[in-house]
């Protein structure tokens, strides 16, 4: 350490700078500018960092949309292509080719009440002529008018005609329901007097037969004032070649109580253009007996013209 004149000690490498000049490199003269200051061109290296940051912010962008479109179709669009409404069906392409329109049976009884010539009122006088003895029947068979049928097993009861609506030459046999109640087929030859025109046809005589036998007064006081009446036709038939009508249908009593076997009757009417004259066949047999019903079959299966 040396000591310089006046007596002041100092260190040889501490001396502090003279700023009492100013130098060309020292502080800008704020005072002396005279405007804004222009800046430069950004650097390369800004410009590669604000690209960076730009992709690093439409990548997130493009990821998160993504998730958000794999979360939509797993769950909301799934739900509607995978789970259709379960009161929506795929319909496929229609015709009317092999399609027919349904209509209605208006004879159907499940669905219509019975035609008019199935009322209780017959809709003819119900004229009974004289009756004349049949020609005699051989044994087994049953003769009336122009026609004979065979008695099945069971019959053969007999049954005492007196007289019939539009019948002569009436033959009859029977089969014992219960009691006092029979079921009883008739045979005979159709005579309509002049007074109410004559012979009307096949259809219009099996109808007025048919009428005129469910309401004469043996048969209406089991069958009621009301009854049901089921298993309805009229319609054109057959008999051994010859043309023929049967009218029938079921009569279910209003008291089922009357009997005790038997609830219902099958009446029915044939007319038959036998070749003499028509004749016909008109009865009633126990509906609800399967063994009656079944000989009502045998017997218009065994129908015969015997002129």
């Amino acid at each position: 350490m040396s000591k310089e004149p006046g007596g002041e000690q100092r260190s040889a490498d501490s001396s502090l700078p003279d700023f009492s000049s100013q130098s060309s490199e020292g502080l800008p003269a704020f005072e002396s500018a005279d405007g804004p200051v222009t800046l430069g061109e950004p650097s390369e290296r800004a410009l590669r960092r604000s690209r960076t940051t730009m992709l690093a912010v439409i990548g997130s962008a493009v990821v998160v949309l993504a998730v958000v479109a794999l979360v939509l179709s797993q769950t909301v669009f799934r739900s509607v292509l995978t789970d259709p409404d379960p009161t929506a069906y795929q319909t496929g392409e229609r015709s009317a080719e092999g399609q027919s329109e349904y209509v209605p049976d208006p004879e159907d009884p499940d669905i219509a009440p019975p035609p008019p010539l199935f009322t209780q009122a017959p809709t003819t006088e119900c004229t009974v002529p004289t009756n004349s003895n049949p020609p005699p029947a051989v044994p087994g068979k049953v003769r009336g008018g122009g026609l004979e049928y065979t008695n099945p097993p069971g019959w053969g009861d007999g049954w005492a005609v007196s007289s019939l609506p539009y019948l002569t030459e009436v033959g009859a046999d029977s089969r014992l329901v219960e009691g006092g109640w029979y079921s009883v087929l008739n045979l005979g030859r159709v005579t309509f007097p002049e007074e109410e025109g004559g012979y009307p046809g096949l259809e219009p005589a099996a109808v007025a037969i048919f009428q005129c036998y469910a309401t004469t007064s043996g048969v209406l006081s089991h069958f009621g004032e009301h009854p049901e009446v089921t298993d309805y036709r009229s319609e054109a038939m057959s008999v051994d070649g010859t043309a023929a009508w049967i009218v029938q249908a079921t009569y279910h009593f209003e008291d089922p109580s009357m009997l005790e076997s038997s609830s219902a009757s099958v009446v029915t009417s044939i007319v038959v253009e036998t070749p003499n004259g028509p004749s016909a066949l008109t009865g009633d047999v126990a509906a609800d007996r399967p063994e009656h019903a079944q000989n009502l079959e045998d017997i218009i299966a065994s129908l015969a013209v015997v002129e």
